[in-house]
């Protein structure tokens, strides 16, 4: 968690939620910057375990699930919900171990289409094995369900989907000042693969004549190289790099559209964020992308590689005023309709309450 993604998003406001209903919560993570988060004020206990990274790494890894054990050995849970791929087998494992029942959420396969083939094979070999060790599997699309039960992974009885979902704002969004003199665009996503923000600027600037502003939120490795791409072509005042914000969703409100380019997904929670702050989308058709974005209804899906369709979409947005405002309203109201937090977060506290309740019922 020294980075801000939709995974873990989704973990903060579950916890935060768990803990304001007086559950015992403890988050259990790699890196972690508190900066980027308000669990510290929600006197959320987390422990931070460097030893585990991203990339596979054996003794590194064993580090990891050593120092996990030792860690869980103490806090005594009555389930682990384990989160992403590396965390989620380290998870399996231990609670194995330590015969504490565990709940898996896969908020976007390592062995999805898009995924460098090598990665693909190893990971769905590993999730082959610490499947059995699981008593529930959370996928955030249906997508994923349907992906997992194809490639194999698990038993139809042990995959549920939970869509992701979000708060709702107590107030409404401001009006937003939507002019055709320079639209502005958004794009909320980390600096890293599988985002494609290279591919969303390369695209902007064959359109010169189109009238556009773009701001990026996020950080990673990626950005410094694509903030000398935008001087050295000469868009530097079209383009603003603002780094991790934690106040996306005013940012947001002064946006007229919204873009998610990747190789591949699971249910990404910036593009839910867009649909609550009423904006249309453009995104690629990976994951469970088309159970947020009906095409030509709240938005446009384009398949990754077609960049003709990507600047056709881009030109028709950002120069009709009045379909964004028709695509706009019909996000918020999907949203509304399918992805606020209070059913999502209702549906995975039933799941971790019959997962502990089936191994207590295995114990007698």
């Amino acid at each position: 968690m020294d980075k801000v993604g939709g995974a873990q998003k989704h973990v903060e406001e579950l916890a935060v939620k768990l803990k304001q209903d007086a559950h015992e919560v403890t988050i259990v993570t790699g890196l972690y910057d508190a900066s980027l988060w308000r669990l510290q004020e929600e006197k959320i206990d987390v422990i931070s375990i460097p030893a585990m990274k991203r990339a596979i790494h054996l003794s590194k890894d064993l580090q990891a699930l050593w120092q996990l054990r030792a860690a869980l050995k103490i806090i005594k849970p009555d389930v682990i919900a384990a989160h992403s791929s590396k965390a989620g087998a380290i998870g399996r494992l231990v609670g194995s171990f330590l015969r504490i029942p565990t709940v898996f959420t896969a908020h976007s396969w390592s062995f999805t289409e898009g995924v460098p083939p090598k990665k693909k094979l190893m990971y769905r070999q590993l999730e082959k094995a610490v499947q059995p060790l699981t008593i529930k599997i959370i996928t955030v699309s249906e997508y994923d369900r349907k992906l997992a039960l194809t490639k194999g992974i698990a038993p139809a009885h042990k995959l549920m989907t939970i869509h992701n979902g979000i708060a709702q704002l107590a107030d409404q969004h401001a009006p937003k000042y939507d002019s055709l003199d320079s639209p502005l665009i958004m794009m909320v996503a980390r600096f890293e693969v599988p985002k494609r923000q290279d591919a969303l600027l390369a695209a902007l600037m064959e359109l010169p004549e189109v009238p556009w502003r773009i701001q990026f939120i996020g950080d990673g490795s990626l950005r410094p190289d694509l903030e000398k791409y935008v001087t050295d072509k000469g868009f530097a005042d079209r383009v603003t790099f603002l780094g991790n914000q934690s106040k996306v969703t005013e940012l947001l409100a002064q946006a007229q559209l919204f873009v998610l380019l990747s190789d591949w997904e699971g249910l990404p929670i910036a593009i839910i964020e867009a649909m609550r702050a009423g904006l249309p989308i453009i995104a690629t058709n990976v994951g469970g992308v088309s159970e947020l974005i009906t095409d030509n209804d709240n938005g446009f899906i384009i398949d990754r590689e077609d960049k003709e369709l990507l600047k056709q979409r881009l030109r028709q947005l950002l120069t009709d005023a009045a379909l964004r405002q028709k695509m706009g309203d019909a996000s918020e109201r999907r949203f509304l309709r399918n992805f606020t937090f209070s059913p999502m977060y209702q549906k995975t506290l039933n799941v971790y309450e019959q997962a502990v309740s089936k191994l207590s019922k295995k114990g007698d």
